[in-house]
This record gives structure tokens, C-alpha cells and sequence, in this order.
């Protein structure tokens, strides 16, 4: 068996040949080439603002089996070359650069291929978390496409704050989560919707937070205002997902025909009443035709004069407030118009609340 001198060093067993030709029959000579990745290593990284690490070793299928195949026969206790090979690299990596192995969330992960002698490097991804306000009406929270038209030239929430991240943070792109969505046309205002962005392959690690949420107000004329950012974790993400916050609403309202008397008095009924939606037509286009129940927590008159009323409703998540309002055809039952017997139109939706 020919053995590179660094596999002779590792072993204590001697039935081996002092000469040969060709490549180390356990390591393929890789481990020969430590010093040459360290230097791939240090040239790749210097792009990257990062301080932890760890070091990846593929390996050809066949070659470890014949190390246990050699501690089978022999009883020689040995590390595995991959093993050899990548505490290697990293103990010169920590030694020589400023930074540490990380075995559980290394920031940048590099990864050599015995087969074919390359490598490659993957990047930790960064979670910002927050809440965003919509202060313009017409802004969609993801990108908006019409049939036949394409793109709409108004960018969404979506973009407005991924963008602009993931240019300050030097990443290759992102993915964007929010915590419900609301209407194109209505405002999120009050304490904002809570949101996450996924940076990937940042170059940057550090950000102010101030300065992403001064250039995304910025970048949407004002219309997206981002409150609260910080760095978030994936338990922190996870459980974002998974709530399902009540939400509050303020909504305009002009009714045609009579006053009605005791309003206030006739909407505290609607306390915690149950209604069953089925998906709205305005969406059919984009959602499955299905039947929901959902709970409408509370309405109260914000004002009422000359035909104008203005509510203010909290609501479970996932109601369709318009369709509560204006009843859209029947498919939402009990509604608020045929409930007081009106024509209705809405003048504008605002959400004041999630939580």
C-alpha cells in the first residue's frame, strides 16, 4: 500500500511502501494540499464580512471504506483523512486569520470536492425582522402582474424593503414574509405589519437599522415606512409563520337612503359574531373557491352624520372585510348590509391594528 508522507505521520502501522508511484492510496493526496486551499480560502472570503467558519470535505464513494477496511485488519485507530484534511485547514485558518470554527451556525461554510479538486462557499443567510406601514393607497405588498399588461410600474412592499436590504447588505437576493397582507387600496397604519426578509449570500453582516428605514422611505416616496428593525433567529421566524393575529380596521362607508336610528346600540350585537365566507370574486382568479368561518370581534361607530358612517371593526384573521360590509352577493352570510338594510359603498379601508 503506498501511503503520502502525511498519512505515514497519522498512522502507526508500518506494512506500507516507502516508495510508489501515483496517488496516496488512502487520501488521494489531498491532505498534500492544505496550504493550497488556505490560500483559495483566504483570497474568496476577503469579499465577505464574516467571523465564523467551518470546512467541508467530499469525498469520492469508496475512499473512507478503505481506512475501516485498514482499522478492520489492523486494529489501528485512526482519523479519517476527511477528518485529517479539514481540522487541517481550519486550525491554519484560526491560526493565521482572524477568524473561528463554528460546528453548529457558521457564517461561511467552505467546502472543497476531492473529485473534482474545486470548492465551493456558501453563505449564511440574514433575517431582519420589523413592521412595515403602508402610507400610500395603490402600493401591492407583493409584486403585481396583470394579465396581458405584465408588471405594474408601481414596485411593491415586497420589493421596496427587499431591495433596498439586500443592496445595503451587499446580498445576491432575497425572499420576503409578512404577517397577513392588506388590500392594494387600503393603508397600514398604527403599529404596523409585522414582517421578515431573507438576505442571501450577504457580503455584509452588519447593518444600521435606521439607515435601511430611512433609504426604504426613500426609495417609495414615503409611501413604506419600516418600524422596529432588527436581526432576527429561525425560532423567531417559525413562530411568525405559524400566528394568526386579530386585526382592526377602520372603514369609510356612505349609505344611501335613511338615516338609521341607534346605531351603536344596534352594532354591539355583532360582538364575537361568527360569519361564513366563501372566497371572494374579486380573488377567485388567484384562490381556491372555498367556504371560511370566521369571527368578527367588535365594531364600534367612529362617527355618523349625513349618510357618512365610519367603523372601527377587529376581526379574526383571514376575514374579508370588504365582503363582511357588502355581503358580495350573498357569499358572505350575515353581512352588514343586508343585516341594517342598506346600500353601501365603501370609501376606503385603513388597517389600524395587527396583534
Amino acid at each position: 500500500m503506498y501511503l503520502c508522507p502525511r498519512c505515514k505521520e497519522r498512522l502507526s502501522y508500518n506494512d506500507y511502501s516507502e516508495s510508489g508511484e501515483g496517488s496516496c492510496e488512502l487520501c488521494g493526496d489531498i491532505l498534500d494540499h492544505v496550504e493550497d486551499y488556505f490560500v483559495m480560502f483566504e483570497g474568496e472570503t476577503k469579499k465577505y464580512d464574516f467571523s465564523t467558519f467551518l470546512i467541508g470535505l467530499r469525498t469520492p464513494k469508496g475512499n473512507l471504506r478503505k481506512e475501516i477496511e485498514l482499522a478492520e485488519k489492523t486494529g489501528v485507530k485512526l482519523r479519517s483523512y476527511k477528518d485529517e484534511f479539514q481540522v487541517a485547514l481550519g486550525s491554519k485558518i484560526e491560526a493565521e486569520l482572524p477568524y473561528r470554527a463554528d460546528f453548529s451556525r457558521p457564517e461561511i461554510v467552505f467546502t472543497v470536492n476531492q473529485e473534482n479538486m474545486d470548492y465551493s462557499i456558501w453563505i449564511r443567510p440574514i433575517y431582519l425582522k420589523g413592521r412595515y406601514l403602508k402610507k400610500r393607497r395603490g402600493i401591492p405588498q407583493s409584486p403585481w402582474i396583470k394579465p396581458g399588461i405584465g408588471k405594474e410600474r408601481e414596485k411593491s412592499i415586497s420589493e421596496y424593503i427587499g431591495l433596498t436590504a439586500c443592496d445595503l447588505l451587499k446580498g445576491s437576493d432575497y425572499n420576503f414574509y409578512a404577517s397577513g397582507r392588506e388590500d392594494v387600496d387600503a393603508l397600514m397604519l398604527g403599529n404596523g405589519r409585522p414582517f421578515y426578509v431573507e438576505i442571501k449570500n450577504p457580503r455584509k453582516r452588519t447593518f444600521d437599522p435606521a439607515r435601511i428605514s430611512e433609504e426604504v422611505l426613500k426609495f417609495s416616496g414615503g409611501g413604506v415606512e419600516i418600524i422596529e428593525l432588527s436581526p432576527a433567529n429561525p425560532v423567531e421566524i417559525e413562530d411568525m409563520k405559524t400566528q394568526r393575529p386579530d386585526k382592526t380596521y377602520e372603514v369609510g362607508l356612505t349609505i344611501e337612503g335613511n338615516a338609521i336610528d341607534g346605531i351603536e346600540e344596534i352594532l354591539k350585537k355583532y360582538s364575537n359574531l361568527r360569519i361564513n365566507q366563501k372566497t371572494p370574486r374579486r380573488v377567485l382568479n388567484i384562490r381556491k373557491d372555498k367556504l371560511r368561518e370566521r369571527t368578527i370581534r367588535s365594531m364600534e361607530v367612529k362617527q355618523y352624520n349625513e349618510g357618512h358612517l365610519v367603523l372601527v371593526i377587529r376581526a379574526e384573521a383571514g376575514t374579508y372585510i370588504k365582503e363582511f360590509i357588502t355581503g358580495d352577493n350573498g357569499r358572505t352570510v350575515p353581512n352588514l348590509k343586508d343585516e341594517l338594510d342598506i346600500n353601501v359603498k365603501i370609501d376606503y379601508l385603513n388597517v389600524l391594528e395587527v396583534k
